[in-house]
């Protein structure tokens, strides 16, 4: 009876554990909004900014902001050596969710100031270049 007991709850603690290790994770990854994305992109200071399209090239050549640069996320840990790690780098993706695994791949490499832009540029309501 122990062995069932056992067999029944091991799986979700390992997806409770699993669940708070991500959110963890991701918690020393800072965010902003698509409206903070904007401002920074308009932002004449913004010369220490890179700003980074993490979606693979068939998705930005559909359609990108103008001024990001596409580095796709499987991609990354081969392609990051062009960005200054003095810079800030803006993290982008269609909603969220990859740039926060490529600001998590940047932390662990070394580079100390990683945004992502959460919502991704399915919420962007400017121009689109494609």
């Amino acid at each position: 009876m122990k062995i069932k007991t056992i067999a029944l709850y091991l799986p979700i603690v390992i997806l409770v554990l699993y669940f708070v290790y991500t959110q963890f994770e991701n918690k020393s990854i800072k965010t902003i909004s698509i409206n903070e994305l904007e401002q920074k992109l308009q932002d004449p200071k913004s010369s220490n900014i890179i700003f980074v399209d993490v979606r693979e090239p068939h998705e930005y050549e559909a359609g990108h902001i103008k001024g990001m640069k596409n580095i796709p996320l499987s991609t990354l840990k081969s392609d990051y050596k062009g960005l200054s790690k003095d810079a800030e780098i803006v993290l982008l993706c269609r909603s969220g969710k990859r740039s926060l695994q490529a600001a998590n791949i940047l932390k662990d490499i070394g580079y100390g100031n990683v945004v992502s832009v959460s919502g991704g540029i399915q919420e962007w309501q400017g121009e689109i270049i494609k």
